[in-house]
This record gives C-alpha cells, structure tokens and sequence, in this order.
C-alpha cells in the first residue's frame, strides 16, 4: 500500500522544546510513526518512536524522538558501523527516483555519527564498491542529541545541508525525494533487537528505497 506523499514543510526557530514528541520548531510537520509494515499493516514495535521531516535554508531537516528503555551503545569513535554497537536512527535520503545513489547517515545517542554514501545499491551488494568509498563520504550533517534517561526516551535532529545533494538551496516546487527514518533498538550487551522504521518495508530491508516515503518540495 502507497503512502501519500509528505510535504516538505519550511521549518524555523530554535528547538526549545528538544526532547519532547512533537517540538514546536516542527509543529508544521506531520508527524510519522515508526512502524513494523513487513509484520503487518501499521504493525507498531514495543518501544516506540515518532519522526518529523521538513527544510530551512541551510538544508533538509529531521527529528525523531524514541522511546527507549535500555539506551545503550559501545559506539566510542564517528563512522564505526554503528548499527553493530547498540542504538543507532539511520536516516536515508535519495535525492529523486532517477538518481541511482542515496546517503545512509546513522546517529548513536552518545552523540556519534556515520555518513555513507552509496552510489548503487546495485554494484554496493554485489560488492562492486569498497566500504572504505562508501563510508569515506562527509555529509557535513549537523546534528543534536539528546538522552532522557529519567523518560525512558532519546530524541536526535539532524540537518543535511543542501550541497550535500548536490543543490545550492531548497529544491523548486513539485520536486520529489524519497526517504525513510529506521531504527535499530538495541537491549545492554546487544542481547536483543528490535527494528523499525518510517517506510511501509513490505520486506525487512531498510535498503528498499522503492518503499520509501516520497516527499515533494512546495
């Protein structure tokens, strides 16, 4: 089942409010749960976790607030493969159906980060491509985290600046990406794990970016 396709809100403002499920900075955004599809049609996972994504000046922007019983993650140093150490958001951007490459920029909740940037789906999983190009991208990605250990919850905003896509400022009007906010929702010592995501997966693969969500420009 198709989503409809989400609308790129401007969004403004300081984050006053960081940390909560809906901040008043992306009041304009709608907001997207993180759900299980390949399980079942609005499949929720147990711990929950809410999305929003719009644009400024200085590039796209997200920010997604999780609940989290167990925060935990051996992440210690940037683009370690994140989402083998513990909690990690993965956000993915293809900037339009034609384009053949897309960024996959995870975040930890000790505040690491990872940029990779895959040129082909196609030649990265028939290992046509070497990790070391995939990874040694820079986003230039803006980013903050906060953890509420006491709520049970962390929460991330992200903002990848527009020349990252290749593009001097926000996309004209009618211009469609696609994009998917996923999740891997670690326990201590990496003894369980549960994934979801922003896209309808009909399949447990975040790399299925037929699936993801459109978002147009206005």
């Amino acid at each position: 089942m198709d989503r409809p396709p989400i609308v790129c809100r401007q969004v403004s403002g300081q984050l006053h409010d960081f940390g909560v499920d809906h901040p008043i900075k992306y009041r304009a955004c709608e907001p997207l749960q993180l759900v299980q599809w390949w399980r079942g049609r609005e499949h929720l996972p147990d711990e929950r976790g809410v999305g929003y994504v719009g644009c400024d000046a200085a590039g796209l922007c997200f920010y997604v607030c999780l609940e989290d019983s167990d925060i935990y993650t051996q992440a210690q140093r940037d683009n370690e493969r994140l989402w083998t150490l513990g909690d990690v958001v993965e956000f993915f951007v293809k900037p339009g159906k034609l384009c053949q490459d897309y960024w996959e920029i995870h975040v930890s909740p000790n505040d690491r980060i990872m940029d990779i940037h895959i040129p082909s789906r196609e030649r990265l999983f028939k290992n046509l491509v070497p990790w070391e190009e995939v990874l040694a991208a820079d986003s230039g990605s803006a980013k903050r985290v906060q953890v509420m250990a006491a709520d049970r919850k962390w929460a991330v905003e992200l903002c990848i600046p527009w020349a990252t896509f290749g593009c001097e400022g926000v996309p004209g009007p009618g211009t469609v990406w696609q994009f998917a906010v996923c999740r891997y929702n670690y326990s201590s010592n990496l003894e369980s794990l549960e994934l979801s995501s922003t896209a309808r997966l009909t399949e447990l693969d975040f790399h299925r970016y037929e699936e993801y969500t459109d978002i147009v420009f206005v």
